[in-house]
């Protein structure tokens, strides 16, 4: 399947392809459930598309239905390992594998936003910001705070900062505006569609 890369929308009132990161697990609070499932309906009502990981798992399974049941459209990319995983999504993608299928939720989103998750959530948060600061892409990123999940990323964030290992300025919480922490689902797609109008990719 040949993917090409989606022009950002420069339209007043884009539709836009927001890719999601989150975790596939259900054995976590009802908290996370209802953000994933609040961001999802607010996704799907402002008339936006979902890119995500594919999987009718966790907090991953909430967020695609939510965005369906509002009306929007869902795009699940994943592993051809794990095409099992896959159920009910408007398009799949099939990848070759996990880096395969970041390189194709990369290309294909205009904007970024993680809720609470594992390993593989915060290996994509961090795909991402090393490519803010490469100034391989200008998308923004933001990082839902739900129930105080990341506040030790965020001081690791801030630790690297001081420490001199990056040249991004993680202390003032946001890099140019393209990487912002969002306590709420709706503060975070607010953050995302407004840093995404100011810049070009």
């Amino acid at each position: 399947m040949s993917i090409k890369a989606f022009k950002l929308n420069k339209n007043k009132n884009p539709m836009t392809n927001i890719c999601v990161f989150c975790s596939s697990s259900h054995k976590i609070d009802e908290i996370y459930i209802n953000a994933a499932e609040e961001l999802g309906r607010l996704i799907g009502k402002q008339g936006h598309t979902l890119i995500y990981g594919g999987s009718h798992l966790g907090l991953m399974g909430v967020l695609a239905k939510s965005v369906q049941k509002n009306g929007g459209k869902v795009i699940g990319v994943i592993p051809e390992h794990l095409g099992s995983l896959a159920q009910g999504e408007d398009e799949i993608i099939k990848a070759k594998n996990m880096f395969h299928r970041k390189e194709i939720m990369e290309m294909k989103s205009d904007a970024f936003i993680a809720l609470p998750g594992g390993i593989g959530t915060i290996d994509e948060i961090f795909d991402i910001l090393v490519g803010i600061q490469l100034k391989i892409h200008s998308k923004p990123l933001t990082i839902i705070n739900t129930n105080n999940y990341f506040d030790d990323l965020i001081k690791q964030l801030n630790k690297i900062d001081l420490e001199g290992f990056s040249t991004l300025k993680f202390d003032i919480v946001q890099i140019n505006n393209l990487f912002t922490i969002s306590k709420t689902p709706k503060q975070a797609l607010d953050n995302v569609l407004k840093n995404l109008s100011s810049h070009q990719v």
